[in-house]
C-alpha cells in the first residue's frame, strides 16, 4: 500500500439558516459540527446537538452535496447552528 501527503488548508464556516453547504474542486472533505441546540438534517441524515459528521477519508476526495435542514418540528427553533470545518487541497 503507498501513501501519499496532502498539504491541505482549512476554512471555519457556520451556517444559521438552511441551504447548501459550500464547495468547489479544491474541496477533500468536511468535518461538520452540530453547535446548536437543535437537530439539523445534513441530506437528510439526523446530526443532534454536540454531534459530527466527518467526511474525511484516506484515498477519498469528497465530490458530494450537502443540503442543510433544521428540525422545525419543535417550536420555536432554538439556535440552530452548524459549524463547518472545509478541508482544501493546497
Amino acid at each position: 500500500m503507498t501513501f501519499e501527503f496532502v498539504e491541505f488548508t482549512t476554512d471555519v464556516k457556520t451556517y444559521q439558516v438552511a441551504g447548501t453547504i459550500f464547495r468547489d474542486n479544491n474541496v477533500l472533505g468536511y468535518h461538520i459540527c452540530n453547535t446548536g441546540s437543535t437537530i439539523v438534517f445534513i441530506n437528510n441524515f439526523p446530526l443532534y446537538p454536540s454531534g459530527v459528521l466527518d467526511t474525511m477519508l484516506i484515498g477519498y476526495k469528497d465530490k458530494s452535496k450537502y443540503n442543510i435542514r433544521f428540525d422545525t418540528s419543535v417550536v420555536p427553533v432554538v439556535n440552530p447552528e452548524i459549524t463547518v470545518i472545509t478541508f482544501n487541497k493546497v
